[in-house]
């Protein structure tokens, strides 16, 4: 598994992979100058396309974005996509998620997150420890649930929005494209595209 990102998601990722004894290698890959070379001084960090190329080809192509902010990731996604990658899952086994769900490519579903039946779900999204995700919603692509966020469904999430720490979305509600709902906020009723809730 190539993690691209040596952040915080990225390490938590690992800590996922870690936790539920994935047998294959692990690598990171971090396109930024100046990272180092190992990651808790035991994974190798890529930092060169050429090597990563290499590393997809010749070892392992799954790879799963560590890093926060939607559009990076989607970017990244589309970069490792291209040179061959295969965008993959990290689905923590201490979650409690419904097994009548798809899960697309990309999801990374972090410990004790429950989800309910009914889900649909874009490619590339983070949902954080301890965050819940009621029946029958709809969430685009690479969306954010923050940890301990509780969306109650039937609800909709679009792209790119980030669900801060801790907040609620109550029934019924439409979360357009690129909305950042802060932390703690119960939210009430509809948030347009690009609003913010704090």
């Amino acid at each position: 598994m190539i993690i691209v990102g040596t952040g915080g998601l990225g390490k938590e990722v690992l800590s996922i992979l870690m936790k539920d004894q994935y047998a294959g290698p692990i690598v990171f890959y971090d396109e930024n100058p100046g990272v180092a070379e190992l990651i808790f001084e035991k994974f190798k960090v890529i930092t060169k396309e050429d090597e990563l190329i290499t590393y997809i080809k010749n070892t392992d192509p799954q790879f799963v974005i560590g890093i926060g902010q939607p559009r990076i990731r989607e970017r990244l996604s589309e970069k490792l996509k291209s040179l061959g990658g295969e965008f993959s899952q990290v689905i923590s086994q201490q979650s409690a998620i419904s097994i009548l769900n798809k899960y697309p490519p990309g999801t990374i579903i972090e410990p004790f997150c429950g989800i309910s039946h009914g889900l649909e779900m874009g490619e590339g999204c983070a949902l954080h420890v301890h965050c819940s995700i009621g029946h029958a919603a709809r969430i685009g692509k690479f969306v954010n649930v923050g940890p301990g966020a509780a969306v109650i469904g039937p609800i909709e999430i679009g792209d790119y929005s980030y669900i801060g720490a801790h907040a609620v979305i109550l029934p019924n509600i439409r979360i357009g494209k690129n909305v950042v709902v802060g932390a703690g906020c119960v939210v009430k009723e509809d948030v347009p595209d690009f609003g913010t809730v704090v």
